[in-house]
Parts: structure tokens; C-alpha cells; sequence
């Protein structure tokens, strides 16, 4: 680890650039004191322990009122740009905090099994929150469950001559039935995966919140 990155390894470096941040942004360390809820001294400090960590001078005083140094909008660009990053960071994880009830249930035919986990996998890696379950059945035991709705979407295989396995597939729901908003997902997402730069032949078909069937191949043209 170098120097530099040694630096801003220090301990409490993050809360003083969120106090120099709110002083920069307000001009005021009493302003900055009343909206972070610290004493003005406890913010005065914390400025001057992060201008000697980064052995810069990050205001001047003019009058009543402080300005940046060139080197104090250098480091303000910076903590704006971490403040971005730890909003996106939040974005991120906030699928894997909030506990979801969202269910779905995949059914195949033995010669979709390897698309129907591909497509499963690469919902799973999208949808962390979501609890999905792969079932594997001859199409006479699918068309039953699809009658009975016991699935939430079903997988089944096409014989299309000159099209290898993998890309002879086509998706179904009950019909009569509500699309699950996890069904839903599931849909978009496969038939993005599926056809990258091209219009699969059920997207149309698709409606959150709708009763339908489909009847279409979503393999590549």
C-alpha cells in the first residue's frame, strides 16, 4: 500500500470529509455545527485534523465567512464523488437487507433443463431477494401442471429443424391467471438474455398484471 493510499486509510477520515463537506456546501462551520448536530468546536477540530491528514489548507478566512483554497474544491469534487459512490453502494445492497416474499416457480421439459437454469441463474444474480425453484418434467406432467397453474412459468421445448437445443425454447404462464411481478421479471429478463438486439416473438405478450398464455418462440431470428 502506498503513501498515498496510506493516508486516507486513517481512522475518521470519513466524518471529516462529511463535516468539510457540509461547511463547504454551507460557508459556515456554525451552520455546518446545527446540521450535523455537533459542537462548533467538535467541527473546527475536524477540520483541522483532516487539512494536517491531507497536509493541505482547505479555507481561508474572508470576513465573517469561509472560502475554499484551491485545494478545498479539490477535496469538495472528492467528496462529492464519494457521496455518489455511497449512494450507489446503498442502491446495491438494499436488495439484499429488505427480506422479500416473492416467489417463483420454474418448470421445464428434461430437454430445456440446461436453458432452464441458465436463464434461472441469470435471474437469481438480478433478483437476490426472490426464492426460485426449478422443476423438471415430461411435457404430458407439464401440460397438467400448466391446466392447474401449479407453476409459475413454464419452459417448454420446440422442435425447430436447424436450430441447435439450446435455442429451441418457448415460455408459457396459466392462463386465466395473474402474472406474479417475479413472473413478470423473470419474462423480460429471459427474453433480454435470449435476444440481445432483437425482438423475441412473445414480447408483446407480456403484461404485469394480466391473464395470458404464450404461445410464441423466444429464441434469436
Amino acid at each position: 500500500m502506498s503513501r498515498a493510499t496510506r493516508r486516507f486509510f486513517r481512522h475518521g477520515l470519513l466524518p471529516q470529509l462529511l463535516v468539510f463537506e457540509a461547511v463547504a456546501r454551507l460557508g459556515s462551520v456554525t451552520r455546518a455545527a446545527e446540521e450535523l448536530h455537533l459542537a462548533q468546536p467538535t467541527v473546527s477540530l475536524q477540520l483541522k485534523k483532516l487539512a494536517d491528514t491531507l497536509e493541505v489548507t482547505l479555507f481561508e478566512q474572508r470576513g465573517r465567512r469561509l472560502h475554499l483554497t484551491g485545494a478545498g474544491h479539490a477535496v469538495r469534487e472528492i467528496c462529492n464523488e464519494l457521496l455518489r459512490c455511497l449512494a450507489r453502494a446503498e442502491e446495491k445492497l438494499e436488495a439484499w437487507r429488505k427480506p422479500k416474499s416473492e416467489v417463483l416457480r420454474l418448470a421445464a421439459e428434461p430437454e430445456s433443463r440446461a436453458v432452464a437454469a441458465r436463464l434461472l441463474a441469470d435471474f437469481c444474480a438480478h433478483q437476490p431477494g426472490v426464492h426460485a425453484s426449478l422443476h423438471i418434467g415430461e411435457r404430458a406432467e407439464l401440460l397438467e401442471r400448466l391446466a392447474a397453474g401449479t407453476d409459475d412459468v413454464y419452459l417448454f421445448a420446440l422442435e425447430v429443424e436447424g436450430l441447435p437445443a439450446e435455442r429451441r425454447w418457448s415460455l408459457a404462464h396459466p392462463k386465466g391467471r395473474e402474472v406474479s411481478p417475479s413472473a413478470a421479471l423473470f419474462f423480460r429478463q429471459a427474453l433480454r438474455l435470449d435476444a440481445p438486439g432483437a425482438r423475441a416473438n412473445n414480447a408483446s405478450d407480456i403484461k404485469e398484471g394480466k391473464q395470458w398464455i404464450s404461445r410464441g418462440s423466444t429464441t434469436r431470428r
